[in-house]
């Protein structure tokens, strides 16, 4: 279980992540350059983010009930939950960047995949109720730019394209470079409706 400081930080990329993967990526594309490596990855990956994940209060003031949909509260519950699962994915794809194996680097991006694609069929439950559509709207692009990114990194290393490995990369951290700027919401959001949630239980 993650504290609440990690809860709200846990979405933001972490510079020194992103740096490591930056300096490393030279010598992946030279990898895939020389050796023309052909990665055959699984269509199935190990997600990152836990069913059993929680959500710690903020200790900010209590919020208020509202009528937000069951569906609304339980999708806002677990982007929250994943919400704090960010660095860990981060952190797994800088160590594979790290490792220089493509194969590592395609296995990383692909659970990445697992994990954003999971998360993302929550968004749609956002957006489809008034009180939550503006988080759900500035959510979708920034998932989906994410998943572009990681997608064109994992299919680049399969067939040996350098150039789109190199720009797979930019799209993914243009992407949860934008998810960081969202994630203070996401919580604040996912703190709300787990308070809803339990008040119904109660």
């Amino acid at each position: 279980m993650r504290s609440s400081s990690g809860l709200r930080g846990g979405g933001a990329v972490q510079t020194a992540a992103r740096r490591r993967l930056r300096l490393a990526v030279p010598a992946i594309l030279a990898a895939v350059t020389v050796l023309g490596l052909a990665v055959a990855c699984s269509p199935e990956g190990s997600a990152t983010g836990s069913p059993g994940s929680t959500i710690e209060g903020s200790g900010g003031p209590t919020p208020k009930p509202t009528t937000w949909p069951t569906g609304t509260v339980e999708a806002t519950i677990a982007l929250g939950a994943a919400n704090g699962e960010f660095t860990k994915m981060t952190d797994d794809i800088a160590a594979a960047v790290d490792s220089q194996e493509p194969a590592r680097i395609a296995t990383a991006m692909n659970d990445a995949l697992t994990f954003l694609t999971g998360n993302q069929q929550n968004i749609a439950k956002l957006q489809d109720y008034p009180g939550t559509n503006d988080l759900g709207d500035r959510l979708a692009p920034v998932y989906a730019k994410m998943i572009a990114g990681a997608t064109q990194v994992r299919d680049a290393l399969t067939s040996g394209d350098a150039a789109a490995v190199e720009a797979g990369f930019t799209t993914f951290f243009e992407g949860s470079t934008e998810y960081a700027g969202l994630s203070s919401d996401v919580a604040a959001a996912a703190e709300q409706a787990l308070f809803m949630k339990r008040q119904l239980l109660n």
